[in-house]
């Protein structure tokens, strides 16, 4: 996003007519900017904060999965009683140990540490698209409001039209046609205005939802610069948060898959035990020990089905990934496309602003000299009106693509 400046005032449609009394000026509500919007969304988002415990989750499982590194010290006692026998007391510390397991552990480890940073990594583009519905709510409710001052202003200029209409017609140099046909038109304009006024309601609802603002304030518009070219933006997208949080998933199914490939290697095992009192005939030996070598011959096809099954996931996350890859270039392709179309509409319907503007002034110089008609001065007016809110919803496309590709392209770095 480009430098962030206060919206718009009202598009010189006050030049329509220089006649209107001006309104007292009024002590603006506070302005907030889409970067303060995202921080309320941030604090208020629950599936960002559940998605935040779920990486935890992750990494305590790999804790868990670690701990089979270290050996496992338990103690134990018993009591012997019934069919004669008595006093068969014993108790200790036992101490297990895994030597050797094909280094199946380690590469559960390293599977599940992968599997975390995958999930940090989609938290953090979770975020990014926690910003991309802040700014979706942000603009789209930036422009209703815009829209609604300019449906207002042109109703001032209309009202404005009629009350000349109406002095004209009372001397006989207007017709009450033309005064009756300035009132459909701004019964147009009004209802109009009261459909402006419903959506805003519904975007200022959905924008409280994210942010949890309420209330009368100002929204900032951003400036949308022209986009660089395509090529960059794609090189950023293969780094994005997603993609790289797809590539850790394959190292970790890769790693599972290794992992599998391993379940017919033998394990060997280490045990001890120290009594610290024991039975006879044993009550001298304090300690004792043992390595157990297991070797699986066979498994019953368990061993081949689950690496079979290891190595298909990872095949399916080697797919993924490049499902991934795709659709992050693609979605810098179309963001960059409708940035530059969104500036390049902006422009030319800013010249047609002004032209229309200029041609409204015109119209209205030559009704007063006869030239033209009251229908004339209406269409060259509401030419004006329909190409202001045309401007500004170039605009905001604009706004909204530049934000789009800086997430595209993963540069919206939140």
């Amino acid at each position: 996003m480009g430098e962030v400046r206060p919206m718009r005032t009202l598009l010189p449609l006050l030049l329509l007519s220089a006649a209107l009394p001006l309104r007292a000026q009024q002590a603006e509500p506070r302005l907030v900017t889409l970067d303060e919007a995202y921080r309320l969304a941030l604090a208020r988002s629950e599936q960002l904060a559940a998605s935040a415990e779920g990486v935890k989750q992750l990494e305590y499982a790999e804790r868990q999965i670690r701990s089979a590194f270290r050996p496992s010290i338990h103690g134990f006692a018993s009591e012997t009683v019934g069919g004669g026998i008595s006093g068969r007391t014993q108790a200790g510390v036992g101490l297990d140990y895994n030597l050797f397991s094909g280094m199946r552990d380690y590469l559960a480890a390293r599977s599940s540490r992968l599997r975390a940073e995958a999930a940090a990594l989609a938290l953090s583009r979770a975020r990014e698209a926690l910003y991309r519905d802040t700014a979706r709510a942000h603009i789209s409710l930036a422009e209703l409001k815009s829209e609604i001052r300019i449906r207002r202003e042109q109703l001032r200029v209309a009202e404005g039209r009629l009350k000349e209409l109406r002095s004209r017609a009372a001397i006989g140099r207007s017709r009450r046609s033309e005064v009756v046909e300035a009132r459909a038109r701004i019964a147009q304009d009004e209802a109009a205005l009261q459909a402006a006024l419903s959506d805003e309601e519904a975007a200022a609802f959905t924008f409280a939802f994210i942010t949890g603002l309420e209330g009368d304030f100002l929204l900032p518009e951003a400036e949308a610069s022209p986009p660089g070219p395509l090529d960059p933006y794609l090189s950023l997208a293969l780094a994005r948060a997603d993609v790289a949080a797809a590539r850790k998933e394959l190292q970790a199914a890769e790693t599972e898959a290794t992992a599998g490939d391993r379940l017919i290697w033998p394990s060997l095992d280490l045990s001890a035990d120290y009594y610290l009192k024991r039975p006879s005939p044993n009550e001298n030996r304090d300690w004792e020990a043992a390595l157990s070598l297991k070797i699986p011959f066979y498994t019953g096809g368990f061993a081949p089905a689950a690496a079979g099954q290891y190595r298909s996931r990872a095949e399916a996350a080697r797919l993924a990934l490049q499902l991934t890859e795709r659709r992050a270039a693609d979605e810098v392709r179309r963001a960059h496309a409708a940035l530059s179309r969104a500036l390049a509409v902006a422009a030319s319907l800013d010249t047609a602003l002004a032209l229309a503007l200029e041609n409204s002034e015109l119209q209205a110089a030559d009704y007063k000299n006869g030239l033209v008609t009251n229908i004339d001065v209406l269409n060259a007016q509401n030419s004006v009106l329909l190409t202001a809110l045309s401007l500004e919803q170039a605009r905001a496309r604009a706004a909204y693509a530049a934000a789009e590709l800086g997430i595209a392209a993963g540069t919206e770095k939140r």
